[in-house]
C-alpha cells in the first residue's frame, strides 16, 4: 500500500499521484507556489484520488478562488464512498473549512487529529496565527494554539514543517519554540527539507 510521507495509507495504487500528491502537500504546508499543479498532476495520474481533489480544494481556497475550491471538494466527496474512515474525516475537514464553517471546521480538525495526528494538511489549517485557532476571535487563542501544536509534538520528531510551526508562533522566548527552531535549522542543514530551501 502506498503511504504519503506522514506514513498514513493512499487510496490510491498509482505511484505518480502519489508522489504529486506528496509533493503538492508540501507546498500547501510552507505556502510555497505549484500546489494546485502537482495536485492536478496526481489527479491526472489517479482521476479517483479523491485526497488529490480534497487537496486541490484546499490549495485552490488559500488561492482565495472559493468557487474553484467548493468544486473540487464536492468532487472529492463524490469520490468519498467506500474510501477508509481517515480519508473521509480528512474530506469533511475540507468541506467545513471551503464551506466557511470555521467553528465546525475546528471541531473536526481536533476530532481528526485525536486519531490521526500525523495528517499534516489537516493539522497545518489550526498552525499557525493565520489558521483556524489564531482567527477564531477567542480569548486564549495564542495558548490554545501552543496547546494544540504541543499535543501533536510527541507524532512529529524532527518533522521540517512541524518544528517550522511550532517554532514561528509568537513564544516570548518559549524554550520549546527555541528547540523547534533549532531542531528545523539542523534539518535544513542536513537537506532535511524539500530542496533545504523551505523557509522557517
Amino acid at each position: 500500500m502506498l503511504t504519503d510521507r506522514y506514513g498514513l495509507a493512499l487510496a490510491t495504487s498509482s505511484p505518480a499521484a502519489r508522489d504529486a500528491y506528496i509533493e503538492g502537500c508540501d507546498l500547501v504546508l510552507t505556502l510555497y507556489p505549484g500546489a494546485i499543479a502537482a495536485f492536478d498532476r496526481a489527479i491526472v495520474a489517479d482521476p479517483a484520488f479523491a485526497l488529490a481533489h480534497a487537496g486541490r480544494a484546499r490549495a485552490l481556497q488559500i488561492g482565495s478562488d472559493v468557487t474553484g475550491a467548493q468544486g473540487a471538494i464536492a468532487t472529492a466527496q463524490g469520490l468519498a464512498n467506500g474510501l477508509p474512515e481517515r480519508d473521509a474525516s480528512h474530506i469533511d475537514v475540507f468541506r467545513l473549512l471551503v464551506g466557511g464553517k470555521a467553528d465546525a471546521a475546528l471541531a473536526a480538525v481536533r476530532s481528526h487529529v485525536a486519531t490521526w495526528p500525523r495528517d499534516a494538511l489537516v493539522a497545518s489549517t489550526a498552525a499557525n496565527q493565520t489558521g483556524l485557532i489564531g482567527t477564531s476571535g477567542r480569548a486564549g487563542r495564542e495558548q490554545d494554539q501552543l496547546d494544540f501544536l504541543q499535543g501533536l509534538a510527541p507524532h512529529y520528531g524532527d518533522d521540517w514543517w512541524f518544528n517550522g510551526a511550532l517554532g514561528a508562533r509568537p513564544s516570548g522566548g518559549c524554550a520549546s519554540t527555541d528547540r523547534a527552531i533549532d531542531r528545523r535549522l539542523s534539518a535544513q542543514r542536513r537537506g532535511g527539507t524539500r530542496d533545504g530551501a523551505f523557509p522557517l
